[in-house]
């Protein structure tokens, strides 16, 4: 059989790109040497939002006396809250089968390894060796954890974030390297049920990439929370003990906690898969695409965390129609202009566009709207009143970013991206009513802010 693509890679980005050519009507399969539904499904963005749900709820039951509700003896049973995300992903992933194979889509277990101009070899699985033909091959491998030179996981005290999800019990303390999203979100769910928290960054702020004034914010609320937090600081030697990890910082400091998780973010995983004998362009592990998939031989397309693009699952998602598209004889490109960021600590934070410090490197005039969710009904009622959304437009009114930290900031955010990938800008979201008692309210509220227009907070003195 000749297939329309042979995609090498299991996860969003690779069964997306099969079940849009399946609608498309062509014929693919999917090669996938783990399970279905890659890092994102089985190790990442689903485990970790199933036990963050479990912790957000026992931190609502805790606080459930300022809500008139009687709730004492509340505890946490870890076991249960592992099983109950063991669930949650086989469920899920058992989903994702039933798609592929209910689109037509042959799911082929092993390594795959491209050894020509539209084949690939399958090894490893529970067939003996087989070649596959097809007019494409995508390459959908994913990422790896990225490694701290001089700091060797070791898999039971020195772990990473794959190891954090197996966890037997709840650590008493732990020491978190690198305070991106992934160890913001660690910290925030092992806070809550009971874990002595210290997190160490090397950068001049936790969450580098966001906005300065949110990360900020989330440093304030996760410190009154009793999250230790160094930034500027570097973890210069890990050495593991039989019950506890030492571990000695810059500033000269040494931090003994039971144990220590490595979270310094993901690399491109490209390596080995037999392109670079094809002449593929390469940088050390990430596979070079264009904003159409395509890498510089034809036939062969890269989607998701492989290309070393943005590295967020719903970009592989979008990443995987592209290539789909364009593969079956359409004219699909990549459009990275509005790509929505979430983080799910408590609280939330919700981001898309520039960054006000980003904006202002542009040289253009720039106004900067916020509204505090202490001014907003519905969090207040709901006992989250901490937070809020800040908007940063140019003169004409155009969204060039909004930023939300607070409640369902995840889910608040996915208006704005609408707004700016379709160029609804200030008066567009002014003259639309948001329904009252809501979150969204405070989104309003942001916009009339940039021109100094707010009507449930005092108006600033214009100049």
């Amino acid at each position: 059989m000749e297939y329309d693509a042979i995609i090498i890679g299991g996860g969003l980005g690779g069964y997306i790109c099969a079940i849009r050519i399946a609608q498309l009507g062509g014929k693919a399969c999917v090669i996938e040497e783990d399970k279905i539904g890659g890092t994102c499904l089985n190790r990442g963005c689903i485990p970790t939002k199933a036990l963050l749900t479990s912790a957000g709820l026992f931190s609502r039951i805790k606080k459930a006396k300022e809500f008139g509700i009687k709730a004492e003896g509340c505890s946490v049973d870890f076991t249960a809250m592992m099983d109950r995300k063991e669930k949650v992903v086989s469920r899920l992933r058992a989903g994702v089968e039933f798609l592929l194979k209910n689109n037509g889509i042959d799911i082929i277990k092993g390594k795959g390894k491209v050894t020509g101009k539209g084949t690939a070899e399958v090894t490893g699985g529970t067939e003996p060796q087989k070649t596959l033909n097809g007019r494409n091959i995508v390459v959908a491998t994913g990422s790896v954890v990225a490694r701290v030179p001089g700091i060797e996981c070791n898999g039971t005290n020195i772990i990473t974030s794959n190891e954090m999800l197996s966890l037997a019990s709840i650590p008493s303390s732990l020491l978190i390297i690198g305070g991106g999203v992934i160890g913001c979100e660690f910290a925030s769910l092992f806070s809550e049920i009971g874990t002595k928290i210290t997190i160490v960054e090397m950068l001049p702020q936790i969450l580098p990439l966001e906005d300065e004034e949110i990360a900020k914010t989330l440093r304030k609320i996760l410190e009154k929370q009793g999250i230790k937090i160094y930034t500027e600081t570097k973890v210069e030697t890990v050495n593991s003990q039989q019950s506890t990890v030492d571990s000695k910082l810059s500033n000269g400091e040494t931090i003994q906690s039971e144990k220590v998780l490595v979270c310094t973010g993901r690399a491109p995983n490209g390596s080995g898969l037999g392109l670079e004998e094809l002449g593929v362009k390469m940088d050390r592990a990430r596979v070079i695409a264009d904003e159409k998939m395509r890498t510089n031989i034809e036939g062969i397309y890269a989607v998701g965390d492989v290309n070393g693009g943005i590295m967020l699952a719903h970009v592989a998602t979008t990443e995987g129609v592209v290539a789909a598209e364009n593969i079956m004889g359409k004219d699909s490109r990549m459009d990275y202009t509005a790509v929505p960021g979430c983080i799910f600590t408590f609280p939330e934070i919700g981001s898309v566009g520039l960054t006000e410090k980003k904006a202002r490197e542009t040289g253009a005039e720039i106004s900067v709207g916020r509204f505090p969710f202490s001014a907003c009904g519905k969090a207040i009622a709901m006992g989250e009143p901490d937070g809020f959304v800040k908007i940063i437009a140019d003169k004409s009114g155009k969204v060039l970013g909004v930023h939300i930290i607070g409640p369902e900031a995840t889910n608040l955010i996915a208006e704005a991206a609408v707004c700016i990938r379709n160029n609804i800008g200030i008066e567009g979201i002014a003259k639309t009513i948001h329904a009252h008692p809501t979150l969204p309210e405070a989104v309003i509220e942001a916009a009339l802010d940039t021109r100094y227009e707010a009507l449930q907070i005092l108006r600033k003195k214009v100049s």
